[in-house]
């Protein structure tokens, strides 16, 4: 390349950069850093329900939390107020609600009252259906039992004994709880008394910052009330709990190993180098790799989330990988070279070795992952600024950089020429890598299960089973989801779906579902003609019994959805309806004990405006679908990878070529039956990245202009510091972390160790 034009190149790149960090202070402010781990999650598979209705529902479940209380043995009621009053003095919660008073008691009971007529539960209306007698019989039941209760002015003010039925109801609708002095409650096999209170969040769960404080500050409350009251016991549920949790570990632990990494990467290159110069200019072109590709990020995608900045430490080892080459050769033939002539012979190994890992990047773009995707993207612009800074700079750059011998010269060479005359390293070696590659996939297993992704902490998950086992609500996070165009819509298809439900679990479908007990206008009216029709005979029948009971009220009581929702009787199941300001509506029907999703999603089809959620499966499936897609893929782009080979080097060289190749993805795959883990979506994105990455070190040593030394210390340095930002998410405690950090450390080794393979047979043992 002629140094005039070489000259503009540079100048023009640095005109590129000054507008890169203008495009940087014009994006900030229109951009936003998003901190949710929501925004991490794979996009749900397409369901029939409208979005909004979905979003606004997982919005408002997502904020929810439950505690149970246990006081201490005879200490009553009061710390159980007392954790209530620690609640609603903190900033964090809203609508923090326990007992339910005496007032709203009163308004509960006189609403019911008021529309008894038109809140018939379900076995009401069966006796009522079956015919009068049966529901005289049900009466009489309830007027001589010993237990029930029934006063003289109850049976005066309500014949019929609605409210009492509705009552009932709502009774075996609460999981088992009943009510003490207000309070829900629940008692344990060991007859200690748990009283509930639940309480919303004000910002969304998944926000990391305020999810962080929140739980802190929940904590410090919970062990001031342990402290004021020693031997009691709160239990705790909420999404937040789990989000943090994750958020922080995974956080903590790249973080940590991010910055682990940075520093072995660049205390690597003072020792290797000698000088501070290496170390300046990588850091250099890791800085302008960054700028690149946080404005590419934010152009494309609008926001970055700060776990692609985590993450994104992982293409420090990469973006370093050029600089490290070209001032490897620079070192190596300084004295022979000018820089031009330097980066003429390296060009076209470093613009393939870019273009590889690039493409390897890029194809992380269909991974149903917001957070990949943005990975994707700033590692693309990322590793393409850092190589281009190399070229346009370094040859100007670099002209003070001591010349002399490689570090560990004699080492590699002696390790060159045990690739050249000893069979037992050129042949052995891939053998035995073989022989370990078969014998790891042989205990491989696959599993696309999302929960085996994330290890969650034991005190967790055992108090979501004391909550479970104490109120019968499972946190299972499947449900069924019931709209219409309107309200009316919406509870006519519940009525139409109720029966379904109640077949599926009586056949061990599952186990139970909650649904609300508001009728549609329709069917209140329906009731109101049975009620007509039944309680003339009903009264006859018990006056025949010996008791004297008025002509009951028989007038039209309707209730709206409006009106319903106002009500102290809608407490506890607001949370089940959604309507929107266009008058769309919907119900969610929380469902527990699913022993077949399969037939849930035909029942769902079965009735129009139902649908199905069950965010365990469909994520489970969508990883799956995504797994065989990018197994396909990837094998077409080994099947490329050969074509190429063989075109290039032909018979046998290409064959060979090819070797380190699939041996590296072998034995990335083979390492993950080695430790344990399972394949999964995680460890094909890795193997992605270790077919970009590898195939570099191919590139290097198949390089016709280049020279075995240079070549081999420039692909040490690179496999170092490669394994060096990837190698330490081994450590990580996040389980799919660490399965992409074992498949990128083994897959990459073995890559490095066989690239003398690719050599061609003149220059195996050259020096120079």
């Amino acid at each position: 390349m002629p140094p005039d034009l070489h000259r503009k190149l540079a100048q023009s790149w640095l005109l590129i950069i000054a507008l890169l960090v203008a495009a940087l202070f014009w994006l900030l402010p229109r951009s936003q850093i998003n901190s949710s781990v929501l925004a991490l999650l794979p996009q749900q598979q397409e369901t029939p329900i409208p979005q909004a209705l979905s979003d606004g529902f997982t919005q408002r479940l997502d904020r929810q939390l439950m505690w149970l209380v246990s006081p201490p043995p005879g200490a009553g009621i009061q710390p159980a107020a007392d954790w209530l009053k620690q609640l609603q003095a903190l900033p964090e919660l809203s609508q923090v609600q326990g007992p339910m008073d005496v007032q709203r008691q009163q308004e509960w009971g006189t609403f019911f009252f008021r529309h008894r007529n038109a809140l018939l539960d379900d076995a009401t209306r069966q006796r009522l259906t079956a015919g009068a007698e049966t529901q005289s019989q049900w009466i009489l039941g309830q007027v001589y039992s010993a237990f029930s209760g029934v006063s003289g002015k109850e049976l005066a003010n309500d014949p019929l004994l609605l409210v009492r039925a509705s009552q009932m109801a709502q009774q075996q609708n609460s999981g088992g709880m009943m009510l003490e002095q207000g309070w829900l409650m629940a008692r344990d096999q060991h007859g200690r008394n748990w009283f509930m209170v639940h309480g919303e969040l004000k910002a969304s769960s998944y926000d990391i910052t305020s999810a962080k404080q929140t739980v802190a500050a929940l904590g410090a409350a919970k062990e001031a009330f342990e402290a004021r009251w020693p031997g009691a016991k709160v239990l705790e549920r909420g999404t937040i709990f789990y989000s943090n949790y994750a958020s922080q570990q995974a956080e903590h632990d790249l973080s940590t190993i991010g910055a682990a990494s940075v520093t072995g990467v660049f205390i690597l290159i003072l020792l290797m180098f000698r000088s501070v110069l290496p170390m300046l200019l990588s850091l250099l072109s890791i800085a302008i790799g960054a700028l690149s590709g946080t404005v590419l990020t934010l152009w494309v995608f609008g926001e970055i989330h700060v776990m692609t900045l985590v993450l994104s430490t992982s293409i420090v080892g990469i973006s370093a990988d050029y600089t490290l080459y070209f001032l490897t050769e620079r070192r190596v033939h300084g004295d022979s070279c000018t820089p031009l002539e330097s980066l003429k012979k390296l060009f076209p190994a470093l613009s393939m070795a870019l273009l590889t890992t690039v493409v390897a990047y890029l194809m992380l773009l269909i991974a149903p992952f917001p957070g990949l995707q943005q990975l994707a993207v700033f590692a693309a612009a990322g590793l393409s600024a850092a190589c281009i800074t190399v070229m346009c700079w370094y040859p100007y750059l670099s002209k003070r950089l001591p010349v002399g011998s490689a570090p560990g010269l004699a080492i590699i060479m002696r390790w060159l020429l045990a690739w050249r005359s000893r069979k037992a390293v050129r042949i052995g070696l891939p053998l035995l890598i073989l022989v370990l590659v078969a014998a790891g996939i042989s205990r491989l297993k696959i599993n696309d299960d999302i929960a085996d992704l994330q290890s969650l902490p034991a005190g967790l998950q055992q108090q979501e089973q004391q909550i479970a086992a104490l109120t019968g609500q499972t946190n299972d996070q499947k449900w069924l989801v019931v709209y219409g165009d309107s309200a009316e819509q919406t509870l006519q298809r519940l009525e139409t779906l109720r029966p379904a439900l109640i077949q599926a679990r009586d056949k061990g479908v599952i186990d139970g579902f909650r649904a609300i007990n508001l009728s549609s206008q329709a069917r209140q009216q329906r009731d109101l003609s049975l009620l007509r029709l039944r309680a003339p005979q009903i009264i006859a029948q018990l006056q025949q019994a010996g008791i004297t009971v008025a002509e009951p009220d028989l007038s039209a009581q309707t209730v709206d959805v409006p009106e319903w929702l106002n009500s102290t009787v809608s407490e506890g199941w607001r949370l089940l309806w959604l309507s929107l300001p266009d008058g769309r509506s919907a119900t969610l029907i929380p469902v527990n004990g699913v022993h077949d999703s399969a037939a849930m999603v035909a029942l769902s089809a079965s009735v129009p405006g139902t649908g199905w959620i069950d965010r365990k499966t469909e994520f489970s499936g969508l990883f799956s679908q995504y797994r065989i897609y990018l197994t396909g893929l990837l094998a077409l782009a080994v099947a490329v990878i050969a074509i190429i080979y063989l075109w290039r080097f032909r018979l046998p060289h290409g064959f060979i070529c090819l070797i380190p190749t699939l041996l590296s993805l072998g034995m990335g795959v083979a390492a993950l039956g080695f430790s344990g883990h399972n394949l999964n979506l995680f460890s094909l994105l890795a193997l992605i990245l270790v077919l970009g990455i590898g195939i570099n070190y191919t590139l290097f040593f198949t390089n016709p202009r280049g020279t075995p030394t240079t070549s081999m210390f420039a692909i040490f340095m690179a496999a170092v510091t490669t394994l060096l930002t990837f190698g330490m998410l081994v450590f990580s405690s996040t389980q799919a972390i660490s399965s992409f950090g074992i498949v990128l450390s083994f897959g990459i080794l073995t890559a490095f160790l066989l690239s003398p393979l690719t050599l061609p047979a003149k220059k195996r043992g050259r020096k120079k």
